[in-house]
Formats: structure tokens, sequence, C-alpha cells
């Protein structure tokens, strides 16, 4: 059994590391075969086509089934005594713990476990993306326990501030809406 579970996460690793976003700063775009004519707009640069979030989501769940069979027993535990290195969120059950990396921050950000973690050595901080998510979880219980607290007229259930909030399963959220499109009317109303 432990075999099998070793080859699934050496799978999903694999897999999630083909995954891997984009550096941040892009690679340079081939000239043209055909040069433009003078005066002609400039072809745009061609853009990273974005992951597919059934993929990265299938390859995350799988992951996480794989970590919850090495844990079989612990999912009870806190999970700063199951997992190394956790400063936030130790208190909580380990299997919820990982349900809320899943789908929190996975799906809330659109990412896999590997854009925040150094795969086989989730420990490590060396990830500018796992310091900036405790950052943003501070900010989200600071949100939760006491700036919600604050305000009287909320009703006694509301949903609680969350990465899915913001990110709405995208890296940067977006600081504006759509704008509405106009009903069509119908000829006579």
């Amino acid at each position: 059994m432990r075999t099998v579970v070793i080859i699934a996460s050496l799978t999903v690793v694999a897999i999630a590391c083909s995954q891997a976003p984009a550096p941040s700063t892009p690679a340079p775009v081939a000239a043209p075969a055909v040069a433009a004519a003078p005066g002609a707009p400039a072809a745009p640069p061609r853009r990273r086509v974005p992951p597919n979030p059934m993929q990265q989501d299938t390859v995350r769940r799988a992951m996480v089934d794989s970590i919850m069979a090495t844990i079989a027993g612990r999912e009870n535990e806190p999970a700063g005594r199951v997992f190394k290195n956790v400063k936030l969120l130790k208190d909580m059950p380990a299997g919820e713990f990982l349900r809320t990396m899943d789908t929190q921050y996975g799906r809330g950000l659109g990412w896999t476990c590997t854009n925040c973690h150094v795969p086989g050595k989730f420990e490590e901080d060396s990830k500018k993306n796992k310091r900036i998510a405790r950052q943003m979880q501070v900010m989200q219980d600071y949100i939760n326990t006491r700036s919600l607290a604050r305000v009287k007229d909320l009703d006694a259930e509301y949903d609680k501030a969350t990465c899915t909030m913001c990110h709405r399963g995208a890296s940067e959220p977006k600081g504006t809406m759509d704008v509405p499109m106009a009903v069509p009317q119908r000829d006579g109303h």
C-alpha cells in the first residue's frame, strides 16, 4: 500500500511540475516571419495559455488524496502535530487543514500545490507564494475575527472572508467588475 501511495505521489508531482506557471518575466517573443509594413501596428505579443482549471483541480485533488492516505488515522490530530512547519491553522484537524489547502488556497487561486510548495519538501518556506499565503491568512483572520465582528447590523449567519471571495479562481484578484450588459428591448415594449 505504501509503495502505491509513493508512486501515486511521484506521478502527481511530476504532472504538477509539468503544469508549473510561466516565469514572472515573459520569454522574448520571436520576430514575425514577415515584417509588418512601415507604419502598420505590430502584432501583439503571444500570451501564455492559462492552465486548464479542471486539469489543475484533478492534479491538486490527487495530491491531497495521496497525502490523506499517508496520514490515515491521524486526520483528527492538530495539523501542527501531523505536518512540519505549520505556523497558522496549526490547531485545525489535519484532514480539515488539507481540505482547506485544496478548496480555499488551491481552487480559490486556481493553483496546484507546487505554486506554494517545493515537491516532496512541503515544510520549506523558500517559495514566495507560500510566504504571501501566510500573510493573506493573517489578513483573512483579522477580517473575520475583528473587522466583521464590529459590523453590528450583520445577520448572525454570514459568509466569512476566504481566499475565494477575492480571487475567484485567479492568481490576481480583479479590482473592477464587468459593466452589466443592457437587456435587449423587444419591439413595442
